[in-house]
């Protein structure tokens, strides 16, 4: 019997989805799946796998975990070193519900660059305060102004 096009193109998508599956195909007899089986060596098999797997779990791959290492958004970094200064100069409030306003609102413009840490700190800060700045600065002179011009308190 004639299979239609999307009876043909279901049993495709299956085996190609499940290629260790032992589903009988309509096309072959079950004597010549079962003999058939023997010479796929192209479709992998799940004991395949297996030994695959566990050849490569006999060799493991030492990674050395560093215990000081600490992952950092240096942009949340620098926005909270800028927070003070820039809000005394703009003369807005100061209160501790309008600083973590300021500061959501500046990290919200912004892009995070995250960086993992070993050592130093101060050299990374360094760093990136040369790369964004004025990136930093502009953010939070925005998110200033939308404070000030609607305080939450």
């Amino acid at each position: 019997m004639a299979k239609s096009k999307t009876e043909i193109d279901k049993e495709l998508m299956y085996r190609k989805i499940m290629p260790s599956s032992s589903r009988p195909q309509p096309d072959r007899p079950e004597s010549a799946v079962s003999a058939g089986a023997a010479d796929s060596s192209s479709t992998p098999t799940s004991a395949g796998m297996a030994d695959a797997l566990r050849r490569s779990l006999t060799t493991p791959v030492q990674i050395r975990e560093n215990r000081n290492a600490v992952l950092v958004n240096l942009m949340e970094e620098l926005v909270l070193s800028r927070l003070d200064s820039t809000i005394q100069r703009f003369n807005c409030c100061r209160c501790d519900k309008c600083k973590k306003d300021i500061a959501a609102l500046a990290l919200n413009r912004l892009a995070p660059h995250y960086t993992v840490i070993t050592g130093d700190l101060e050299e990374k800060q360094k760093e990136a305060e040369e790369k964004y700045a004025s990136e930093v600065t502009g953010a939070l002179v925005q998110a200033i102004l939308v404070v000030k011009k609607e305080p939450r308190h």
